[in-house]
C-alpha cells in the first residue's frame, strides 16, 4: 500500500514507501483511509521540535477517519464499510491517564494515518458522527477531544468567562463546545479576518494580541476587573505567566500546548498559591471520554472548523502549512 514514512528530523525525511497491505489479527480492524488531519505535534515529530528520540521510522499523523474492510477473529459490533474514528492513544480506554499509555499513540510511536489502510485494536474504534463529513470527522481524535477534556478540567457552568487563544483547533473546538453550553468566551487573535469568524462562532469578545499586548489587563477590561473563570492555554512557555494575570481568584488553567515552548521564567509561584489558581495539565482522553465527547458533539451538532484541504500527493506541504497558519481551522488531507 501506498503510504508515508518519517525517517529523519525534517520535512526532507518524510519519504513516501510501499508498505504491506497489513491483516488485522484477532480483536483488531483494518480501516481504508478516507482523510488525516494534521496537529501541531505532527508537524514538531517531523521538523525534530519534540521527540526527537522517538525510534524512526513510522507513520506520521494521529487523526483520522476511514471506512472498516477488514475485521480481525473475535470482533463485535463493528462492521464492514462502517465509517470510524480511532483512538488516538489507543491503548488508553478508560480511567485515568498512566504513562505506559504513550508507548500507544498513533502517528508516533505506533504508526498513524498517513497511510492507505491502518490497522487499529478494535477497542479504539469508534463510529464517526454521521452529520459529518470525512473532513470533519477527522479533525477530532486529538485537538477536539484535548479541548472537550479541557473543559471538563475547568468545570465551568453557564455564564462562566473563558479564555481561549488564537484560533488553532484545539481553541476553536473549546470555543464552540463552550458557548454550546452557554459560556462566555473571550478569545484572541491578531488577523481581523479571523476575529470575525471567531465572532460569527459565538464569541462574545475577541482581544487584538497585536493593538493589546497587556492581555491581563484586557482580559480584566472585560470581565468587570475579576478576570475569567478559566483558560485554555495551547502557547505554553513564558506567556504562561501573563495568562496567570488574567485569571480570576481560584480559577482553573487547562495547559494542553507548547507552541511557545515548554520553558517559563518569572513568578510562577506567587500568583498561583496567593489567588489559588489550579492548573490542569491535559492532552486528548480514555476511548471512553472521547465517545462521551462525541456524543456531546451529537447533541449540540457541532461542525468543526476544517482548514485547508490538500491531497495525498501534498502531504509534506500539508504538514508544513501548520507553522503558515494562513487559513482558520485545522489543515486535512483527503484521500482519492
Amino acid at each position: 500500500m501506498d503510504a508515508y514514512q518519517l525517517q529523519g528530523h525534517s520535512l526532507d525525511g518524510l519519504r513516501r514507501v510501499r508498505l504491506p497491505e497489513p491483516m488485522p489479527g484477532p480483536g483488531e480492524v483494518r480501516i481504508r483511509t478516507e482523510a488525516a488531519s494534521i496537529n501541531y505535534r505532527d508537524y514538531a515529530l517531523a521538523t525534530g521540535r519534540y521527540q526527537a528520540d522517538l525510534p524512526r521510522p513510522f507513520v506520521p499523523l494521529s487523526d483520522g477517519v476511514g471506512r472498516i474492510e477488514a475485521l480481525g477473529e473475535g470482533v463485535s459490533g463493528l462492521s464492514i464499510g462502517q465509517r470510524v474514528l480511532g483512538h488516538y492513544t489507543t491503548a488508553w480506554l478508560d480511567g485515568g491517564f498512566r504513562s505506559a499509555n504513550h508507548a500507544s499513540k498513533l502517528g508516533g510511536p505506533r504508526d498513524g494515518w498517513l497511510a492507505r489502510s491502518i490497522l487499529l485494536p478494535a477497542t479504539a474504534v469508534l463510529p464517526a458522527p454521521a452529520y459529518l463529513s470525512a473532513a470533519q470527522a477527522a479533525t477530532l481524535p486529538v485537538s477536539g477531544l484535548t479541548a472537550w477534556a479541557a473543559l471538563r478540567k475547568l468545570g465551568l457552568a453557564p455564564g462562566a468567562r473563558l479564555l481561549v487563544q488564537g484560533s488553532g483547533s484545539v481553541s476553536l473546538m473549546a470555543l464552540q463546545l463552550a458557548v454550546a453550553e452557554g459560556v462566555q468566551v473571550i478569545a484572541t487573535s491578531g488577523d481581523p479576518a479571523k476575529a470575525g469568524r471567531l465572532r460569527t462562532l459565538g464569541a462574545s469578545a475577541v482581544i487584538d494580541y497585536r493593538q493589546r499586548p497587556d492581555l491581563a489587563a484586557a482580559v480584566r477590561e472585560l470581565s468587570d476587573g475579576r478576570g475569567v473563570d478559566g483558560i485554555v492555554d495551547v502557547v505554553g512557555g513564558p506567556a504562561l505567566i501573563e495568562l496567570l494575570g488574567a485569571a480570576a481568584d481560584n480559577a482553573h488553567i487547562a495547559i494542553v500546548g507548547f507552541l511557545g515552548g515548554f520553558e517559563v521564567a518569572g513568578n510562577l509561584i506567587g500568583p498561583i498559591m496567593s489567588r489559588q489558581l489550579n492548573i490542569h495539565g491535559v492532552s486528548v482522553g480514555s476511548a471512553r471520554d472521547f465517545a462521551e465527547f462525541l456524543a456531546a458533539l451529537e447533541r449540540h451538532r457541532i461542525e468543526p472548523v476544517v482548514g485547508e484541504l490538500f491531497g495525498f500527493d501534498d502531504a509534506a506541504a500539508a504538514i508544513a502549512s501548520v507553522a503558515q497558519q494562513r487559513a482558520l481551522g485545522k489543515p486535512v488531507i483527503v484521500f482519492d
